[in-house]
């Protein structure tokens, strides 16, 4: 099945087409028909495998333009990271040029975003902490929205944000429809499933994704940088994600791929909002090759010529491992090198 065989506006297939996508990963082929029924769902996929289309395309499908102003927003997404709120609304206005899409998050300041609330808007993408800030402060309104999407839930629990999500899914209204995304289904997924979504199907393509890539361990020497190094210029990735654990550790393995002859750079929490949109540009248009990053500020990042992921050092869980592996072969995309455990 392609996407020209699913209900969708002409204009919708054809922006699709523009960019080159014509068939369904897994995940959107499964969920996209109860999504543009109206039901709620739980879909469980990895990271990178085409989730924001199985919610873009019913919301684009579902709103209809309108040039009111003042308007409130119709379709609410939430999203852990500012970077994946970003991601997403690029996704959404892509496939849905009629709407006006606001993208609501923290580290830069509540003006420009309030305006644009103020003035009015069709769908809201916002991290939790900030959309909160902005229902208390009565500039988000979400009293019309039909469509609430919840967007990697189990990184929004692992980052903190039960309390908040809860309380702006309470102020919206009850017959609304609920899309929830995750990789992983922890306990606090079902328990929002049970409290705000109507007899939810349950989505599961884990399985059917399988496991595309290829691992490799190798014993970590007490120089761990020489041999990143070496793994590197061997590799010759032309994009590379270095995990490790603190923000320090981003610096100074950053800072010493440098001196050996490496275009990296460090993304942590502690950067600006401008820094870090700095060295994403700089990293996906190819000025820096290898991106170190903490397991915080990697969340949310959806880079597709991703081929090396390295682990400098493990994650505390299982669940993490994988999110970090799912930096590559973004939505069927092959994998052409394997993450490197260190």
């Amino acid at each position: 099945m392609e996407f020209k065989d699913f209900p969708l506006k002409d204009e919708i297939k054809e922006a699709l087409l523009r960019r080159g996508i014509t068939a369904p990963t897994p995940i959107q082929a499964a969920a996209l028909p109860l999504a543009l029924e109206g039901k709620d769902l739980i879909g469980q996929a990895r990271t990178g495998t085409g989730k924001t289309l199985a919610f873009a395309l019913p919301i684009a499908q579902g709103l209809e333009a309108s040039k009111e102003r003042g308007r409130l927003p119709r379709a609410l997404v939430l999203t852990p990271t500012r970077e994946l709120a970003l991601q997403v609304s690029g996704e959404l206005q892509a496939v849905a040029p009629h709407l006006k899409v606001v993208t609501v998050y923290g580290g830069t300041g509540y003006g420009k975003q309030k305006e644009e609330l103020t003035r009015g808007c069709d769908v809201v993408v916002a991290t939790p902490g900030r959309a909160l800030d902005y229902l208390r402060q009565g500039v988000l309104d979400l009293s019309r929205v039909q469509i609430a999407v919840l967007d990697e839930a189990d990184e929004m629990l692992s980052m903190g944000f039960e309390e908040e999500v809860e309380a702006i899914l309470s102020a919206t209204p009850k017959e609304r429809q609920t899309l929830l995304f995750s990789a992983t289904l922890p306990s606090w997924a079902r328990k929002l499933a049970e409290r705000y979504m109507k007899s939810p199907v349950v989505i599961n393509v884990v399985r059917e994704e399988g496991i595309t890539y290829q691992e490799e361990a190798i014993p970590a020497p007490n120089d761990r940088l020489s041999l990143l190094s070496d793994i590197l210029f061997v590799k010759a990735p032309k994009r590379a994600i270095v995990f490790t654990r603190t923000k320090a550790e981003t610096e100074e393995v950053a800072t010493g791929l440098l001196r050996l002859g490496h275009p990296a750079r460090a993304i942590h929490g502690d950067l600006s909002q401008t820094d870090r949109e700095r060295v994403m540009r700089a990293f996906r248009e190819g000025e820096v090759r290898v991106l170190v990053a903490t397991d915080v500020a990697a969340r949310g990042l959806d880079i597709p010529e991703v081929d090396l992921v390295v682990h400098y050092r493990f994650p505390d869980k299982p669940e993490t491992y994988q999110h970090r592996s799912g930096r590559t072969g973004r939505a069927g995309r092959p994998r052409p090198w394997p993450p490197e455990p260190l």
